[in-house]
């Protein structure tokens, strides 16, 4: 599994580290954050770094303020061991260090082992990545032209009448949603349906006449609905480059997170997921 470390500088010279267990971790001000940021220096969920195989990666989930890597903004990008990124005043210097059991290749790269050693392993295993890749298919096919909206349609409608149960209703639907939102970064189809309940929680706060509360859901639908439509955006460009550059492993990364996205919408596009989904399948990537 591994383990990702971080190091945290502040612009007031204080130093943290900070450890998380597994290959993904989410950098933000938000609570559930695994690297936690004062709220002026990031947003709610701001960068994520996930290891791919032995190499980090970082993408940005939230455009202002931006986050940058080496002083250039960052949208997504591959980490080296002296990378630095930027969070308004602070600085993180991140490192990924490897299960024992993700091989022996690995622990000798961490290790800093014979440089012809490590060209030599590269070389091998390039060679096999190679054949297992290679399954004599025509290329993926391109996306469909009409790719189905994530979120369209008018909000709906409170489904309880009367203000005392339309508030109690409310405040069910807005606790769903709290829930749901907090486990977006580990399910991301969670982030869509949360996006429906606060929608209902606002409206029944209206019915309840609870205005404040109702604009409170309102304005949390709207940030999550605008969050995950650029990451849908952002994630079917990508996977267009990718399976250009026949990037096939980070390519089935982005095909689950847009299949979970869309698993309520269907239509064609779901459908040309699911198909390269099975021809990356046959070509050893899972």
């Amino acid at each position: 599994m591994g383990t990702i470390k971080f190091d945290i500088r502040h612009a007031n010279g204080q130093r943290e580290s900070a450890v998380v267990e597994g290959q993904r971790a989410l950098i933000g001000s938000a609570a559930h954050c695994d690297v936690r940021l004062p709220i002026d220096q990031a947003a709610y969920e701001h960068v994520l770094i996930e290891a791919v195989g032995i190499t980090l990666r970082a993408e940005a989930r939230a455009e202002q303020p931006s986050a940058t890597l080496d002083g250039v903004p960052l949208v997504a990008s591959a980490l080296s061991a002296d990378s630095v990124l930027g969070f308004s005043r602070t600085r993180l210097f991140v490192s990924f260090v490897p299960d024992a059991f993700d091989g022996p290749q690995v622990a000798a790269k961490q290790k800093g082992n014979s440089p012809l050693l490590a060209v030599a392993l590269v070389a091998v295993f390039g060679g096999l990545a190679a054949l297992l890749l290679w399954d004599g298919e025509a290329k993926i096919a391109a996306p469909p032209a009409q790719v189905q909206a994530l979120f369209s349609g008018a909000p709906p409608s409170c489904p309880q009448l009367g203000a005392s149960r339309a508030l109690a209703f409310a405040e069910e639907q807005s606790d769903l949603a709290e829930g749901k939102r907090e486990r977006l970064p580990f399910a991301v189809e969670d982030g869509v349906a949360a996006v429906g309940l606060y929608q209902v929680a606002a409206a029944c706060f209206r019915t309840g006449a609870d205005d404040a509360r109702a604009t409170e859901a309102a304005q949390a639908a709207d940030a999550l609905q605008r969050e995950l439509a650029d990451d849908y955006r952002a994630r079917r460009l990508r996977l267009s480059h990718l399976l250009t550059v026949e990037d096939y492993e980070l390519a089935m990364k982005d095909v689950t997170v847009l299949r979970a996205l869309t698993s309520e919408k269907k239509g064609r596009y779901f459908e040309w997921l699911g198909q390269v989904a099975e021809q990356l399948k046959a070509k050893g990537v899972q």
